[in-house]
Formats: structure tokens, C-alpha cells, sequence
């Protein structure tokens, strides 16, 4: 992308986040973690103080406050899981990690705050830890998993970052043995009352290629499925990856754009991972920072100052490194 460009979409993501929405009283939870990942960059204490607050809220089972499904990309119609998943501790992980960029005491605060967090973060994943139904869904709990494993690494915490890897490993060999679809080669959610399947091709499918320890088998199939119609790389459309419910390509949401991203990096695909990145910021730099866009036009639905649109552009200006659980 252009300097410029970039420029120009850096100070109107940064003045969404400062002023954007700056009214609405209750975010939830699945924005509090994906806003703090664009607060890593420009205000680090504001970060930690929206994790904070959230976790401070937290019931003795590990339960968070408005945990709502509905902001999560990818769900569907086969709904069967009652809260968002725990993108959180990525996103602590992604604060703590840029935190060395704005000096000493955002270093210092930063420690705290991750010693502070850790315990917390281990509750939620046990709460929400049960049976594997959803590809999308156990795939961020699987990647939380590994982005534990950095935190309880960054404290000295060795037994538990093995526990939270080997977690991990287990969460992706489930999500290949009860959700992966030969005749389809898709992953499919899965009823846990009845075992049906939900329907094939959906944008939840794409994202167990978060998973370092996903088989070659299942990570070529998504690459497959990402370049397919249904969802077209921008090589193909010149646009993001859109939604799919299952039945036919819905709206393009940046959250979901930015995991697929952070997929392609995990399992090597730099080229497709830097076309999805320039896809992305060209179509917010275009249009503006919307909730959603047109998966044909690209045209903008919804709020026009999303919050989580402009906090992950800024991580996709900023950060072009893969996640430090990467596949070697």
C-alpha cells in the first residue's frame, strides 16, 4: 500500500478509536478484546483498562459479561454455543507484546497487567472448554490456548504453557476428528444434541487455519475453499473474503478477514496472507470504517465509525509479523 494511503488510514483509524462510538456504555465482550488489539499501538493503558474492567465483571465460573455470540464472524445458522469466543487472550498477548514501543512504564503496567489477567483468562477458557461442535468457535479457543502458553511463558509459568500447548494440540486433532468433512472437504459445525452437521462452506470452516497443528490435508482444503466463488481470495475478486452462511456469500466483515489472515501467516502463506492484508486496508481506506461491506460492491453497511474495523486496520498497517505460534 501506498505511504500515503497508509498515512491517511492510520490518522482516521486512530480518530474512530479516540472518538468513534465513544458514547456507547456497554461493548461487547468480543469488541472489548478486538478494540484493545488497535489500543495496543496508540494508547496501551486504555487497553488494559477495557480488559480490566471486563474481567473484573467475571462470575466464579469464569463467565464474562456480554458475552453475545451475535458480533462473532462466521457463526451461521447453526448457532449451538451460548457465548463469544475468547479472543482475549490474544489480545493481552498482542498489548504485552507492542508494550516495549511506548517506554518503561507501559512495560512495567504491562507486566502487571498480564499477571493480573492470566488467572482470569485460564477461568474463561475452562468455562467455555466443552464439546467440540463449532470450527470457528474452537478454533479461537484453541488459539487462545497457544496465546496462553506466550503469557504463562512471559511470567515464568513453564508447566502451565506447556499444559495450554498441549491443550491446543488436543483442540485442533478434535476440531479434524469430529468436524472435518471428506465427502465436502470442508469442516462443518456439528448439533451436540443430535451430531447433525450444519451446512458445508461456511465462513466458520475457513478458520481452524489458526491452528499451527492443523494437518497439511486440512490446511491445503481451506486454502482450496478460500480461493473457491464462495469466498475468492482478492486474486480472484479484488475484494476481502465475504461471509457464507452456507447458502451463498454475505457481507465482508474485517474481524473475520483479519483471523483468516493471521491463518495464512501461521501455516506460511505470505503472499496470500499480504493480498488479504492490502485487500482489507484498500477497501477501508476506500469506503470508510464500517461495521460490514457488500461482499460484490464492497460498499459500507452498518455503523460508518466501527471500532473494531479501525483497531484491527491499524494492526494491519503495523504489524506484518506471523504469530509466534507459527508453524515452523
Amino acid at each position: 500500500m501506498h505511504a500515503d494511503v497508509s498515512a491517511e488510514l492510520w490518522k482516521s483509524a486512530t480518530w474512530v478509536l479516540d472518538t468513534g462510538r465513544a458514547d456507547r456504555s456497554a461493548p461487547a465482550s468480543w469488541d472489548i478484546a478486538v478494540t484493545a488489539i488497535g489500543f495496543a499501538y496508540t494508547d496501551p493503558a486504555r487497553a488494559w483498562q477495557r480488559l480490566r474492567g471486563l474481567f473484573e465483571a467475571q462470575r466464579p465460573t469464569g463467565q464474562l459479561p456480554s458475552e453475545t455470540c451475535k458480533a462473532f464472524p462466521g457463526y451461521g445458522h447453526s448457532l449451538t454455543r451460548p457465548a463469544a469466543p475468547p479472543l482475549h487472550a490474544v489480545a493481552a498477548w498482542e498489548v504485552y507484546r507492542h508494550c516495549a514501543a511506548h517506554g518503561a512504564a507501559p512495560v512495567r503496567q504491562a507486566q502487571a497487567e498480564l499477571a493480573w489477567l492470566y488467572p482470569r483468562l485460564s477461568a474463561q477458557q475452562e468455562y467455555l472448554t466443552g464439546e467440540t461442535s463449532h470450527p470457528g468457535f474452537d478454533a479461537i479457543l484453541g488459539s487462545a490456548d497457544l496465546a496462553l502458553a506466550q503469557i504463562a511463558g512471559a511470567l515464568g509459568r513453564l508447566a502451565d504453557a506447556d499444559r495450554h500447548r498441549d491443550r491446543a494440540q488436543a483442540a485442533a486433532a478434535a476440531i479434524v476428528r469430529r468436524l472435518w468433512d471428506p465427502a465436502t472437504g470442508t469442516f462443518r459445525s456439528r448439533d451436540p444434541r443430535t451430531g447433525e452437521p450444519g451446512p458445508a462452506h461456511t465462513a466458520a470452516g475457513l478458520l481452524p487455519l489458526l491452528l499451527p497443528d492443523l494437518p497439511a490435508e486440512q490446511a491445503e482444503a481451506i486454502r482450496a475453499e478460500l480461493a473457491s466463488e464462495r469466498f475468492g481470495l482478492p486474486s480472484r475478486t479484488g475484494l476481502p473474503v465475504p461471509e457464507n452462511d452456507g447458502s451463498g456469500r454475505g457481507p465482508i466483515r474485517v474481524d473475520l478477514n483479519w483471523l483468516l489472515r493471521r491463518g495464512l501467516l501461521v501455516h506460511g502463506h505470505r503472499a496470500e496472507a499480504d493480498q488479504l492484508r492490502t485487500a482489507v486496508t484498500g477497501l477501508v481506506h476506500a469506503n470508510g470504517h464500517y461495521a460490514a461491506y457488500d461482499g460484490d460492491t464492497g460498499e459500507g453497511r452498518g455503523a460508518s465509525s466501527d471500532e473494531r474495523t479501525a483497531a484491527l486496520c491499524l494492526d494491519l498497517l503495523a504489524d506484518r509479523s506471523a504469530p509466534a505460534y507459527a508453524r515452523v
